[in-house]
């Protein structure tokens, strides 16, 4: 089986990273860069999570769950195919 990389930029800090475009946290976002629910989704990378998670730590917030492989290559047949 083979694997490959997506890469993309992050939503947040725009540096490009490499993720698992099944599993990688996004934000949904509309036409002007906004948060929208109803927007597309855009990958954010690990560096952002990662202050994503700290800021809500020293907030007394809960963490959020991140998908295991996010940031890993994809196997061939994680993607769903049309």
């Amino acid at each position: 089986m083979s694997a490959f990389l997506t890469l993309v930029p992050c939503a947040s800090c725009g540096t490009f990273f490499s993720c698992n475009s099944t599993r990688v946290p996004s934000l949904r976002l509309n036409a002007n860069g906004q948060p929208d629910p109803a927007g597309l989704r855009y990958p954010v990378c690990r560096a952002c999570w990662d202050r994503r998670q700290a800021y809500r730590r020293e907030r007394g917030l809960p963490e959020e769950h991140l998908m295991p492989g996010a940031y890993d290559p994809e196997e061939e047949g994680d993607r769903d195919e049309d």
